[in-house]
């Protein structure tokens, strides 16, 4: 397997056609080939490393059916650098955070870097394992003027090689993530709108159905800024923290790789933190089913259902669930690259309230800039209808147009 794994490399880095890459996957991975529609294999510069610095390696994913495959990328891989005696454990790390995602097209690959440090230590012929990949033979030529340590820490020592801002990325990247839509957007009154969210993955622990491996803590925070005024001020805000689990691909497998549920649950509290007669809140305890669906020509249809059951609700606002309901659905239509990374998407989400009134609809476009760099924001356009656009006026109606950049969704 070693010998292969240096003729994967060569073949790789001395040609691109298509035709050889799929020839290296197969010859590095044969076993898995003939069971598995999409062959991935890691790859290393033919180029020696530095001891001390960070290295790169590329997972390549040759789609070698008939069909397209949606394929999710490990945010993080857990390796293993071994020379000699010596052995260190390392964490490969994505360079494109917002790539997880990808379709591959039949015939075709996709490519994704992972940055990993290299031991000040370490040098001669090394060999990374990492996760369930196969091994990757990386030369390592000594640092004549020395260099700081990494992330990377010997299996058989405590992390004393690390230094503190390394270590502190290492976690933050295994356990941070983007949560709803992260936007700014300008428009119609109140003028501006903008939220931020993120999820925090509570435990570094793996297992299909382990609820510990599956607990999150999330917040969002959705604004409403009457910008345009003499008075600039906020008009409203929504602050949403949440306690969660999330299983992903619950079924474990795709149906003809074209379809994923994930289920998600828990309790979120919602107010506005206006105080006094402006005051908003409420608590609901919820489950949530996402539906993924790839379709032929690189698109991917969504639904994604919330039910939820009020815990509480604030004294301003007993009357809530008249105008916003017991559920909600959500409807997205995406286009995908071939090579990876969204690059349309138009999404609907509606709200009724009790007894089948009192709608609201909100519905977005989003469409990427060109990709000049590792940050690439898409241009989002809004416009919503009906009641309930922010949380102080639940029972009101109002419409709005707003366009801005979206960083993630």
């Amino acid at each position: 397997m070693k010998c292969l794994s240096r003729l994967a490399k060569s073949f790789v880095w001395r040609s691109t056609r298509s035709g050889l890459l799929l020839s290296v996957l197969v010859l590095t991975n044969p076993a898995s080939a003939p069971a598995q529609e999409a062959t991935c294999v890691l790859v290393s510069s033919s180029q020696p490393l530095t001891a001390g610095t960070r290295g790169v390696v590329w997972l390549y994913c040759l789609n070698h059916s008939s069909n397209e495959v949606r394929r999710t990328f490990e945010p993080d891989l857990n390796g293993t650098l071994t020379s000699g005696s010596n052995s260190f454990k390392t964490v490969l790390v994505l360079t494109n955070r917002g790539g997880i995602e990808a379709t591959i097209a039949p015939g075709s690959f996709v490519k994704q870097e992972y940055r990993f440090d290299v031991p000040p230590t370490l040098g001669g012929q090394v060999t990374l394992d990492a996760s369930n990949y196969n091994q990757v033979v990386i030369l390592v030529k000594n640092n004549p003027a020395g260099a700081p340590a990494t992330l990377a820490t010997p299996a058989t020592s405590p992390a004393a090689d690390a230094t503190p801002s390394s270590s502190v990325m290492g976690f933050l990247g295994k356990h941070i993530y983007g949560y709803e839509p992260i936007y700014f957007l300008l428009g119609q009154y109140p003028g501006a709108e903008f939220q931020f969210s993120l999820k925090y993955k509570l435990f570094d622990l793996t297992g299909d159905w382990n609820p510990l491996a599956h607990s999150y803590f999330a917040y969002t925070q959705t604004s409403f800024w009457d910008l345009f005024s003499q008075d600039p001020s906020f008009y409203d805000t929504s602050y949403k923290p949440s306690a969660f689990l999330f299983y992903p691909d619950v079924l474990h497998k795709k149906i003809e790789n074209r379809f994923q549920l994930d289920l998600q649950g828990g309790y979120e509290h919602e107010s506005n933190g206006r105080g006094g007669s402006m005051e908003r809140s409420l608590n609901t305890i919820y489950l949530q089913p996402t539906a993924w669906f790839d379709l032929p020509a690189h698109f991917q249809l969504t639904f994604q259902t919330r039910a939820w059951y009020y815990l509480t609700l604030g004294n301003n606002n007993p009357d809530l669930p008249d105008y916003r309901g017991y559920a909600d659905l959500l409807g997205a239509l995406a286009w995908t690259d071939p090579q990876g990374g969204e690059k349309i998407q138009f999404a609907t989400r509606l709200r009724i309230g009790d007894e089948g009134s009192h709608a609201g609809l909100l519905f977005d476009l989003r469409f990427n800039l060109p990709h000049r760099s590792h940050f690439n924001p898409a241009i989002q356009l809004q416009y919503f209808t009906g009641y309930g656009q922010t949380l102080r006026q639940y029972n009101q109606t109002s419409h709005a147009f707003r366009a801005g950049l979206c960083i993630w969704y």
